[in-house]
């Protein structure tokens, strides 16, 4: 079995080498590696380069600057690999085995169309991992769409990143499932059209990836107007697709109560907007409060409860105090 590495790579000169690293060093050695070099104007297409130079699993795409869902699109038609994982390059694996842990997993339940992993969060500075929340050990076997949405949604572990998954390369392209070009937060429509297409995938809680924490000039490192503006956009539009989706009735529930999760952090992201744009935000989030009321996961359930007693502005500032205490 056969896997295919997509790493976009862009500026991260500091980081390429031990993400790179981290998937030669795997026991399991039958994969591919692509690098998709979008636009970098650092040192890091040199070092993508040597990479190539010493092992014949890796493959160099050079290109313009895209962004990291064109990469990542790019990336796939390369791909060769009967599984696709999907790398950042300033994050890393842990463990030089936990590639073959997934493919024994993949080998056992050949029905997925994808393998779900956990991760950690990584501080360099003081080189400490965080592990996040684990899944329902009920998902630990094979499972339907429904059943997952609604568990993962009330057990408030909705991994949208496409870097934790070992997804089918057939299943992605009969599926049509792409990455949205230009936006911030393009991970959530693609893991909800999955989710959609999907017929039965499994999680399990191996603590395979390392999210880095703290990069510069990281997209999860500032949260400006585009991004405000981009996850609202996403919301509304998921919102539009929902009844159109082949989902049950209470997993499109879930899936309300997944969007609302998401109204909260733009709630909580308020204040680091432009005073100038602050109150047209505010008001366009009003008309999403509405959302609140699907308190499938946990955390919507409570700031539900105190919108309900406090109103629109507490819980506003309670967010705010919330999110800046979790950073």
């Amino acid at each position: 079995m056969k896997i295919s590495f997509i790493i976009p790579v862009y500026n991260i000169q500091n980081y390429i080498k031990e993400c790179v690293n981290s998937i030669l060093s795997q026991t399991y050695s039958d994969f591919e590696v692509i690098l998709v070099d979008d636009g970098s104007t650092d040192n890091s297409p040199k070092i993508c380069d040597e990479f190539a130079n010493l092992d014949s699993r890796v493959k160099v795409i050079h290109k313009p600057n895209g962004g990291l869902s064109d990469a990542r699109n790019e990336g796939v038609k390369l791909a060769k690999g009967e599984y696709v994982i999907f790398v950042d390059g300033d994050d890393f694996w842990i463990g030089n085995n936990s590639l073959e842990r997934l493919i024994e997993i993949l080998n056992k339940y050949p029905e997925c169309d994808f393998l779900g992993f956990n991760c950690s969060h990584y501080y360099s500075e003081s080189n400490a991992y965080v592990k996040n929340t684990p899944y329902d050990i009920s998902l630990s076997n094979p499972i339907d769409k429904n059943t997952v949405l609604y568990k993962l949604v009330s057990s408030g572990t909705f991994p949208m990143s496409a870097c934790l998954k070992v997804i089918s390369l057939e299943f992605i392209n009969k599926s049509n499932l792409n990455f949205i070009k230009g936006i911030k937060s393009e991970d959530i429509p693609w893991f909800i059209d999955v989710l959609d297409k999907c017929n039965k995938c499994i999680f399990v809680n191996e603590y395979i990836y390392a999210y880095r924490k703290n990069v510069p000039n990281s997209i999860t490192s500032s949260f400006g107007v585009s991004n405000f503006q981009d996850l609202y956009n996403i919301i509304n539009q998921e919102i539009d697709k929902i009844e159109k989706r082949s989902f049950s009735t209470k997993a499109n529930e879930a899936l309300y109560s997944f969007l609302a999760y998401e109204f909260c952090i733009l709630l909580a992201k308020l204040s680091s907007l432009p005073e100038g744009v602050r109150k047209n935000k505010r008001n366009e989030l009003m008309k999403l409060k509405w959302l609140l009321k699907y308190t499938t996961n946990p955390k919507v359930a409570k700031v539900a409860l105190v919108n309900k007693y406090c109103g629109f502005y507490i819980t506003e500032m309670l967010l705010r105090w919330y999110i800046k205490r979790k950073i």
